[in-house]
Parts: structure tokens; sequence; C-alpha cells
């Protein structure tokens, strides 16, 4: 009783209204002479809309002007667009829809989505025929594609898949298999994540991999307005998948990426010394710095706060003797994360540190920069280090230095031991070790 006296209040509140009632309409009503009892038309849907029996409680994106993503919930009712009884013209998951509630929003964008029914919905065609109410045909979502946003987070796009079509009447024989020649026709929002879909592009769905081909994500929903392209459409071909694919995840590349943490600072610290950790990121192998439209910030945490304890800023202040290890991670994907091994020791004297993150392995003619330095209650002294090698036969690998206390380490050959680094200052001194492989 309660929701038809709220409907009763809203028809009452926009008749009074009169013609003046604001909608979303924007562009879709500029030069619109006249909405014939539009008004009274979306006083009637928000009165009696809701004791339909195809009316649904949604959220929909793409009726807030300052956030065109952003869910709003609204009320609709929906209908079959056609009612095939093959399925192939036009499915049953084809659906016409308008908004009842709130009766403001008159119109619903192209490649917007909506989720009601438990499914996810695309807008294919948006219908405003001067009657006052957003309409829309849309497209039930039967999929989803899998891919990594920037910082390598597994997200997903909703995908409506519509029809196969036939792309010749025999099938094209590959290194593994024999792959039929059919072309998939699919549709989907264009957001940040879809955004770098292309010709070519390619996808996992239940294990198997796709190619996308005719690939268009530049249709505006307005001629001149370049933010108006909102979906993409593009149909797909069976391929083979490559070594890079993770088929049990259903993404395609997903080992082609990644993203290296690199944490700076002494590796041996006094009790109640403090210094702050420098650290810095490589994205599928360049060095990658914070930016508004992608911020980079780390999460820091101690293995044992009794021994080492660390703020958020990533300064470490030794509480007690013995090991522990600092981990930064990436708080934009938590799963990204790199550890930095401290010894503390009784506090007084020098110690000599790595100031580098070494690698664990050092592969063929790969090169590192190893940096070691003297620190005395936390600080670099600035005194100079002398490093060395030991384990690996000296034909496996060569060392450089390029300046101050900073050398580079060169694999030549693989070793079946592995290459100990000593730095040493006075008798003081600090040891890695690295393996040399093939």
């Amino acid at each position: 009783m309660s929701d038809i006296k709220n409907y009763a209040r809203d028809a009452a509140m926009m008749n009074g209204a009169g013609w003046a009632t604001p909608t979303n309409g924007g562009q879709s009503d500029r030069g619109l002479n006249t909405q014939y009892f539009a008004d009274a038309t979306r006083a009637s849907a928000a009165l009696y809309g809701n004791l339909a029996d195809n009316c649904y409680d949604a959220l929909c994106q793409g009726l807030i002007d300052t956030d065109w993503y952003a869910w709003t919930p609204v009320k609709i009712r929906t209908d079959f667009a056609a009612r095939s009884s093959t399925g192939e013209l036009m499915p049953d998951d084809w659906q016409r829809i308008h908004i009842i509630r709130p009766a403001k929003y008159t119109y619903i964008p192209m490649g917007a989505y909506l989720t009601y029914a438990g499914n996810t919905w695309i807008v294919y065609k948006s219908y405003n025929m001067g009657v006052g109410l957003g309409q829309a045909v849309i497209r039930r979502c039967n999929q989803m594609i899998n891919v990594l946003d920037w910082y390598g987070n597994l997200v997903s796009v909703p995908m409506s898949y519509s029809r196969m079509g036939t792309l010749g009447n025999s099938s094209h024989a590959s290194e593994n298999s024999i792959v039929a020649k059919n072309y998939i026709n699919c549709l989907c929002q264009l957001n940040d994540n879809s955004a770098a879909f292309d010709e070519n592009t390619r996808i996992i769905l239940n294990k198997t991999a796709y190619a996308m081909r005719g690939v268009n994500n530049f249709t505006r929903e307005y001629t001149e307005d370049e933010g108006s392209a909102h979906l993409i459409s593009f149909t797909i071909e069976r391929v083979e998948p490559i070594s890079s694919d993770d088929l049990t995840l259903s993404c395609a590349d997903y080992y082609s990426f990644s993203w290296e943490i690199n944490i700076s600072g002494a590796r041996a610290m006094r009790t109640g010394a403090s210094q702050t950790l420098a650290v810095s990121s490589r994205r599928n192998g360049a060095a990658v710095e914070t930016s508004a439209e992608h911020p980079i910030s780390y999460v820091f945490s101690s293995s044992d706060e009794a021994i080492l304890r660390v703020d958020a800023e990533g300064t470490v202040t030794a509480m007690g003797t013995g090991s522990a290890s600092i981990t930064a991670a990436l708080r934009q994907n938590p799963h990204i994360r790199q550890e930095f091994a401290i010894d503390v020791a009784e506090g007084g004297g020098a110690l000599v540190a790595f100031t580098s993150t070494p690698p664990a392995t050092l592969k063929e003619f790969q090169s590192c920069q190893i940096a070691a330095a003297v620190f005395e209650n936390g600080t670099d002294t600035g005194a100079a280090v002398t490093l060395s090698g030991s384990g690996a036969p000296t034909y496996a690998y060569a060392i450089e230095q390029s300046g101050g206390n900073t050398w580079t380490l060169t694999c030549y050959a693989a070793s079946g031991v592995p290459l100990t680094l000593t730095a040493e200052r006075k008798g003081q001194s600090a040891v890695i070790r690295i393996r040399l492989t093939s």
C-alpha cells in the first residue's frame, strides 16, 4: 500500500510540474518541438507500472552526465523484442525495456549496461519516440571476456554473443588442429577495461582461443560528440591458444604481463636506527611512476614488529636484534609484492649492507646493478666498499665498478654453484648469493 501511495505522490508532483519537468534527455531532446502528453505518460507509468508482472528492480548506467559509468537504481518494465521460433535471427534474450521510475530518466544511452533478473544486459539501440519514457532495445550478456587491467588485476567485460555466421564451406588446417571457419558476432561496452580491444585482439572463451575481426569502436551516438562512443561490435574467429594464455582463468596473454617491485635500502641495521626504503616499479620491463591516470602506491608491513617496524611511508625502525622482512605490496594489486630482508644487530658501530635488491637468478648475457654502503646509526657514511665474487667459476661472470659503491654484474655462463658476492669494509661484510643460469 505504501508503494502505491509513493507512486501517487510522484504522479501528483509531476502533473503539478506541467511541461517543464526536468529529464535526462539531453541531446536526444534537442529540437524536439513537443512531447505529446509526456508528463502524463510518465506519471501513469510511475503510478501503475509497478503492478505489472514484467516489472523489475534494476541498476542502469549512463543516466548521470557527470559519471556515465555510475550505477543508478531504476524500476523497469520489459518484454521480448521478438519471439523467434528458431532463436537464430532475433533470440529471446533481446528485450525491449522502458524506465517507469524515477520518471525523470527519459533516455537510456547506447552501450549502457543494466543488471536485473540475474543477468547483465547491454543497450543496443536507444529509442526515444517522443513519448517521455526512457526506452531501449537491449541484449543479454551471455559471456564474459577476461582481461588484465593496467595493474594486472583480472577483470571481466560482459559480452553479448548474437549468432554464428559461416565464413566458408571448408575448414583450415593449423599446426595442431583443424579449425572451422566461423565468425561469431559479438557486442560489448567500450570502457577502460575494453579500450585496448582492436583488430586481432585475442580472447579466451571457455578454454578456447578466438581473435577479434572487424572491430568497430568508433560509432558515436551523437555525430559531433567524440565521447558518445560506448559500444564495441566485432566478430570473433577461432584460433589456436599460445603459451602465454591461461586457459584455466580464460585470459589471453595472461603470462605476458609482468610487474616487478624493487626495494633499495640497508640490509643490516643497528637497534634504534631508522631508514626509509626506496621503492620503484617496472611494468612489463619498463620503469613506471605514479600519475593522475595511473596512481601507484604501496602498502608496507613487517614480518616481525618486535624486530622491525615500518610506517605508511616505508620508514623502518629497528626495534630488536634478529632477522625480519619488510614487504611492499602494490596498493592497486596486492598480489604484486616484494620482500626485503634486514638483519638487526646491537646498537653501535658501523655496518656494511647491500642497498640494491639482487635478483635470485641471472641468465646468460643479462646484467644487473649491485650497490652497497657503510651505515652508521642508519646513515650512509659514504665510505668505500670492496666487492668480490666466489663460488661460481670466474669465466661465468664479470664484475665492473660503475661508480662509487655501485657495480655491474654480467652473467656469461651457467654455473652449478651459486655466485657469492661479498661487500667488505674494514672487517665488516655482507654476503648475497645469485644463481647463474642458461
